[in-house]
This record gives C-alpha cells, structure tokens and sequence, in this order.
C-alpha cells in the first residue's frame, strides 16, 4: 500500500468579502436620508473628513506641533477620542469664518428635522455584534450575516454559501449565526419561522419539552392545527395541545418585523425622472446631502518625517477609512442611477401614461442587463424612492406582475392581492370567506384570475384557508 503523502494544487475562484464591500452593501440599502445621517456621524467621528466648500486652515508651526501633541495624547488615552477633532475645530473657529455657515446650518436643520428616523434592524443588529465580537474577524463574520438577513431576519442565504465567499470555515459560520439567532430580537438569522420558533421557545420555555417537540417534529402538523394528530402521537390530550399552541403565539415568527413596520412619515425623494422629447433623465435629489473629502492638512502630516509610530499608523487608518467611504458613496451613486436607468426604460410608457401602463418586470430582467446579482437590484430598490411626472413611487413600486381580466383590463399582482386582503378583513370571523368567494367577488370587479392564482396570493398574505382561520378565531375567543 502507498502511503506516501500526495500534494495537489487546486485554483478556485473566490469573492472576498471586505469590510469595503460589506460598507458598500450597507449604504447601497440607505435613503438619501440616512446616508446623510450616515455622513454626518463619520465626519464626527474621523477627524481627517471634512466638508467640501470650507476654508483649509494653514496652520503655523506651533499650531500644527499643538495639533500633534493633541492626537497623541488621544492615542495614549490621556484625553477623550474626540480631542481631536475639538482641537482642529477650536483653532479654525478662532482663526477662520466659515464659507457658508448659514447654508451649513440649513443643510444641518433639514437633515435633523426632515425626518425622525427609526433603528433599523440591520444597525440594530450591528450594534449588539461590536459589543459581542472577539476580534475583527468574528466582527466581519456577524457583519455578513446581518447583512444577508431580510426584514423579517431570516437569513436568505445558506451557511455554505457565506463560508465559500467570506471565505470562513463553514463551522465558524453556523457557530456565528447561532450568536446572532440569540441577539435582540430572539430568532434572527434563523432560516425559516420554524427554526426561528424554535430558537425562540428554548429561549423562554427552556424546560417545555412537550412545546419543543411539537414544533421540532410536528410543525406543519401545528402550522395546519391538526391538533388531534399531535395529541395521539405525543400521547396527550387535545386541549394540552391547543394551551401549547397558544405559548407559540406568544413568540414573534417574523422577528424583525418590528423593525420593518412602515409607519407614518415624510417622504423625500431619493431619485428624480422626468421625460422630456422622448428622452428619460436620471437624477439623484443628493444636492442637501453634505459632499465630503479627505482634508489634505492630514494628507501633508503623513508626507514630513513621522514623528510618532502610533500617530502615523492612526492616520493612516483613519485616512483608509475615509477613502473607502468616500469610494463607496461613489459606486453607491453609480449604482443606483445605473439600476434606476433600467427600470425606467422598462416602464416607458408609464411615464408617459401613468399608473395602469406598468409591464411586468423583475428584478432578474434588470439584473441580466445591468450586470449585478439580482440581491443587488433589490438592495438597491429598498427604501427608495422615486419623483415621477405622476407623484413619488416607492422603487419596488415598478417591480410588478400583471393579469388581465375579462374585458382585457390590466390589474397588477399588487392590486389584486390588497382586493384579497381587503375581502378576508371584511369577512365574519365566524364564517370565513372561502377562495370559492373570494373568485366570485373579482370576478364581479372584473378580474378573471384562476382559484389556484388566489391561494398563492393568501398565501403570500399569509392569510391561513378559511378552516384554519375559523379554527383560530376560535381558540383566540
């Protein structure tokens, strides 16, 4: 028998997933609004950022060798992180007038007051991940699956997948995922609402194993409350079921929905279409939104003889991230327009018609000709919003299937599932209305669409059948 050792090379081809890219992805998904949130906290928390259009300090000698002892006192922690940025700050406002305070201070007002933003669930997440992380590499790690996470917090990619284009071992990544299934809110990065039920009921019925089991081994048995199967294989009674099924609902199946709510709120466009002699122009509504660069009085610093080790490595690293928020801010603009620029040509003859002229289109056709993965276009579509001849559009809005009814009218997916929903909302809880009814009552609107088309939008609802909302009304009262 050879025992002898063999060594083989392989190639492979891999996407390295940087803090760069996983920054890009995150400003890709922001308004204009909370990336100028996003803008102003950097420029409060990097010092060599600055506002474009403000006077550059020429600073003396003694200033700069004062300016120094302050950075290094902050690096050896002799004073507070943001010393420097105060020292900097302190001599321009004795020495300098700004450019344009006033419109400074304006640019400042309308990004406090245009909006009260809520925490995401994405930075809420994120937050708790700089707390928990041992080192930079678990922080990337619980950075990339926050990211891949959709507004319910389910993770839309496999395990296999994150490990093959961290690249991360495959067991660094389930151990990974498992701290974020156990941060605020319980079940995050959970594959499914089981998983997530699960994670979660460990969590506050730890010693129910009766409640564990039903839902390991008898979930869509408990998904279609067919409560008498589960009691005869668990041996139980029925009732005992039923008063396990209600600490289920005690539990959030969906445990970032909180976080993706839509609530009542101001609406400031994010992009600007107009169609002028047949020509469609793209054009991004960022004019408020403060323009950045790096401030080269850093740039000079890092250019004379170093004067410390540990003053020159911060600068740098500083100066780093600058760069790549800057970089990607720029491919975020690029993107969006690119994608945008698409879409609107798809759906020409909305602007020139309005609403009721939209074609069907998804997010793989955009995809295929801009060149970027289909979860691109849809972190691009969210959260944006569109001025158009015709009124401002969510994004997504343009993403739409259609049917046609009898007398050939188009009626988007959209439509016909707030009819369905509107339907079930108006039905008597006793007697639940039935797909049958719900057919019959589109098609006297007009809408001819097939029984099997109705289940699959209740069921994207997630509006349970009629005997299974029956049997819930039930157990509710």
């Amino acid at each position: 028998m050879d025992l002898s050792a063999k060594i083989s090379l392989k190639q492979t081809g891999r996407l390295a997933l940087t803090r760069q890219l996983v920054q890009s992805i995150e400003l890709l998904q922001l308004s204009n609004v909370e990336l100028a949130e996003k803008i102003s906290s950097e420029l409060l928390e990097n010092p060599v950022l600055e506002e474009e259009n403000t006077l550059i300090l020429q600073a003396s000698t003694d200033s700069e060798r004062e300016l120094l002892t302050t950075v290094d006192k902050e690096l050896s922690g002799d004073e507070p992180a943001d010393q420097i940025k105060e020292a900097w700050d302190a001599e321009y406002d004795e020495k300098n007038t700004p450019y344009d305070a006033y419109d400074d201070d304006r640019k400042r007002n309308f990004i406090e007051n245009a909006v009260a933003q809520k925490e995401t669930l994405k930075e809420h997440l994120i937050n708790q991940s700089g707390i928990t992380a041992k080192d930079e590499s678990e922080l990337l790690l619980l950075e990339t699956i926050i990211t891949s996470l959709d507004d319910n917090g389910f993770l839309i990619v496999s395990p296999e997948e994150i490990a093959e284009n961290g690249p991360f071992e495959i067991q660094k990544v389930k151990d990974a995922i498992a701290v974020v299934n156990h941060f605020d809110p319980i079940g995050c990065g959970a594959a499914n609402v089981k998983e997530s039920l699960v994670v979660q009921a460990m969590q506050t019925y730890p010693d129910d194993e009766i409640l564990l089991k039903i839902l390991n081994d008898y979930f869509i048995d408990l998904e279609k409350l067919e409560y008498s199967k589960i009691a005869a294989a668990l041996h139980i009674t029925t009732s005992e079921v039923i008063r396990k099924s209600k600490l289920v609902h005690n539990l959030e199946p969906f445990p970032g929905i909180k976080y993706s709510l839509k609530k009542t709120r101001y609406i400031i466009p994010d992009i600007e279409v107009k169609y002028l002699d047949e020509e469609i122009i793209i054009s991004l509504n960022d004019d408020w939104i403060p323009k950045i660069k790096i401030n080269s009085y850093y740039k000079n610093i890092l250019k004379k003889k170093p004067v410390d080790a540990k003053l020159i490595e911060y600068l740098r690293n500083k100066m780093q991230s600058a760069s790549n928020l800057l970089s990607s801010i720029s491919n975020r603009k690029e993107t969006i327009t690119k994608v945008v620029s698409s879409i609107m040509e798809h759906q020409r003859e909305f602007l020139i018609n309005g609403a009721g002229h939209l074609k069907p289109l998804v997010y793989a056709d955009i995809a295929g000709e801009v060149g970027l993965h289909e979860s691109t276009i849809s972190r691009t579509a969210n959260n944006k919003f569109v001025q158009t001849p015709w009124g401002v559009f969510e994004l997504k809005y343009f993403f739409v299937s259609k049917l046609k009814s009898k007398n050939s009218e188009e009626h988007s997916s959209e439509e016909v599932m707030a009819l369905i929903k509107g339907i079930v909302a108006e039905e008597d809880p006793r007697n639940p209305v039935s797909d049958l009814e719900i057919l019959n009552t589109l098609q006297k609107k007009g809408i001819n669409i097939a029984r099997r088309t109705i289940a699959k939008y209740r069921t994207h609802l997630k509006i349970a059948p009629s005997n299974m909302r029956k049997k819930l009304n039930f157990i509710k009262q």
